[in-house]
């Protein structure tokens, strides 16, 4: 089988307009190793060097990186820095041989990884139960359909229904505005689709990672470019996770890394935490995804 190995730098820097006298942070940027990928390699390192640290997995094994700086400080820099191996095999939508309608998973049943499917069931705060979520998903509603034949003609009413917008939304936008603007990012999108599978009683979860962005031949790859991105997974007992990107309208395949999955993208932000000081903060991130290897 064909593989291809990544190394990626995903750097991130946060200036202050004043003095900072301490800061907790918390840091979802090591990859996932179950997920047909293999970690080759993974550091962090933060500046200024931090007082404390502690590295742990949270309730859904992703690993999260602790870090404190109690020094005075100016600006604050978390570098990442990974290599990772994935498979080149294509991947093929599978079938559930489920009808929608049909699907009955409790919330106190277990996935193959054994976590409990209550987590990818009920509503958050990114991805809620509402009427107008429920209003967007019915022309998908058709009778008999397979439950994964359903995630994936969402994934393609999203893409095609909604417009990429860098900036005309942020963390804070709620989904409500999203579906009735139809206009977000890579986060809305899987915020949207994971909002109404789940209206219906189909897991589905938030995957943040990376993709690689191929520039058009001739066209010199710039440094700092690439970005963090975001898709879904839904899960069926016939076929396990299977992944879907509503922003490209595809199955994730090679070029997709991952790093984590959540309930939604506050369960995996790259990076969060607390200050104390005074003044504003600004913020910075560059991200390099650049394919080193390939082999048979």
């Amino acid at each position: 089988m064909n593989h291809v190995r990544y190394q990626i730098q995903h750097q991130t820097t946060y200036f202050y307009t004043g003095r900072i006298d301490l800061c907790h942070s918390l840091a979802h940027l090591e990859p996932r190793g179950d997920c047909d990928q293999e970690v080759i390699d993974h550091k962090i390192k933060v500046t200024p060097k931090p007082d404390s640290k502690s590295v742990r997995k949270d309730f859904l094994g992703n690993t999260t990186h602790y870090f404190s700086v109690q020094g005075s400080h100016t600006s604050l820099e978390i570098t990442s820095q990974l290599t990772v191996e994935k498979s080149t095999k294509t991947p093929v939508l599978p079938k559930s041989e489920l009808p929608w309608e049909t699907l009955k998973i409790a919330l106190s049943d277990l996935d193959p990884s054994k976590t409990r499917m209550v987590h990818f069931l009920l509503p958050t705060r990114a991805c809620p139960h509402a009427d107008f979520i429920r209003e967007f998903l019915r022309p998908s509603l058709i009778a008999g359909k397979d439950v994964v034949a359903l995630a994936n003609d969402l994934m393609t009413r999203i893409f095609n229904e909604f417009q990429f917008l860098t900036g005309a939304t942020d963390v804070s936008t709620p989904i409500q505005s999203v579906i009735a603007n139809r206009t977000g990012v890579c986060q809305d999108f899987a915020h949207v689709m994971i909002a109404a599978l789940r209206s219906i009683g189909i897991p589905s979860r938030y995957v943040s990672g990376y993709l690689e962005t191929i520039p058009p031949p001739g066209v010199p790859k710039l440094k700092g470019v690439d970005a963090s991105h975001a898709w879904v997974e839904v899960y069926s007992p016939a076929t396990g996770w299977v992944g879907f990107d509503p922003t490209n309208n595809k199955l994730p395949d090679s070029q997709y890394i991952k790093i984590c999955h959540g309930r939604d993208y506050f369960d995996v932000q790259p990076v969060r935490g607390i200050f104390i000081g005074s003044g504003k903060q600004s913020l910075k991130v560059s991200v390099d995804v650049e394919r080193i290897k390939e082999s048979v």
